[in-house]
């Protein structure tokens, strides 16, 4: 008797390289597989006991790892990954222009163990600046948004006062620069206040991969230990299914091109520098990376002692060993 597929819920962000799983154009064999798309799908991972898995803060993972906890199963597919020079965000005009600029200076980010904002400070260490004597402010980016919990800051990092927010420290001086995702509101506006350290970052970002060989990844995909340890066989056709749903989707982008006049251009650029395999998933071809980041999250306090990388997916080697 063939047995029915298992119904398995995951939430992830609306990317491109999931729609081919949305979309039922690539299907997990043996699986029903739900896919919640939205933006606080790692909220929906962490705190809905319906969704049994699926997008994952990359820092949030391995120090549970680290800390023995093994609520999830992580598996390398890495939904999330971005080049961090473009998140710095000065004061237009205060001829701060590079990393090395902001070495003891007032620094202010959204959430202290993020994964982007770990993958930022790995940048000011690279460049010899000594993180700790940095004064360190947290707090949200915009006025109105939801502060970071703010427990567990190193003594060098301080929370901002309620109703403060990054915009508005940067805006009046009394930060030097800010080091989040996206930039603060009014950006885009003419005569903004701000700008990025580094407006070309393009330019710089390449000279990061050429130098360190490193495409850093933010966000995982998990799957809570309980559905695997009752069918340990799904951890082998889901990781497929995303391989083969980020395929699609790349083959999609090398055709579909119409969506920005250059974006062509700019995936055979990315081709050139990178390789075509600049974004694939699995421990093997992620080892670096891994390594990289278990590093700094023991030099950046985030973990308190050093983990071996390949901790970080022995779950996923195991269970889907031949």
């Amino acid at each position: 008797m063939t047995r029915p597929p298992l119904p398995l819920t995951l939430a992830t962000r609306d990317y491109d390289r999931v729609m081919p799983l949305a979309t039922g154009d690539v299907v997990p064999e043996g699986i029903a597989l739900t896919l919640r798309r939205s933006f606080d799908a790692i909220d929906h991972v962490l705190n809905d006991p319906q969704v049994h898995g699926g997008e994952f803060s990359f820092s949030q993972y391995v120090r549970r790892v680290a800390a023995g906890d093994r609520a999830y199963v992580g598996l390398p597919v890495f939904l999330m990954r971005e080049f961090r020079h473009r998140c710095f965000f000065v004061r237009r005009g205060s001829g701060l222009g590079a990393v090395s600029d902001l070495a003891g200076r007032r620094i202010g980010t959204d959430a202290w163990g993020a994964s982007g904002n770990t993958w930022s400070r790995a940048i000011l260490r690279e460049q010899g600046i000594v993180i700790e004597q940095i004064r360190w402010t947290v707090a949200p980016v915009n006025p109105g948004e939801r502060a970071a919990p703010a427990t567990g800051l190193p003594p060098w990092v301080t929370a901002a006062a309620p109703g403060r927010s990054l915009q508005d420290l940067l805006a009046t001086g009394e930060l030097d620069a800010i080091m989040c995702p996206w930039p603060p509101e009014g950006f885009d506006e003419p005569g903004s206040p701000f700008t990025r350290l580094y407006p070309d970052y393009r330019t710089v970002e390449r000279e990061y991969y050429r130098r360190t060989r490193l495409f850093p990844g933010h966000h995982v995909l998990v799957l809570r230990r309980e559905p695997v340890e009752r069918e340990p066989w799904i951890v082998r056709p889901l990781y497929q299914a995303f391989r083969q749903a980020h395929a699609r989707s790349d083959a999609h982008h090398r055709v579909n091109h119409d969506s920005s006049p250059w974006v062509l251009a700019d995936l055979e650029e990315q081709v050139t520098l990178m390789g075509r395999d600049y974004q694939a998933d699995g421990s093997r071809e992620n080892q670096a990376m891994v390594a990289a980041f278990c590093a700094e999250q023991y030099a950046q306090g985030l973990i308190g002692a050093p983990l071996d990388p390949d901790r970080v997916f022995a779950d996923f080697e195991r269970l889907t060993a031949s």
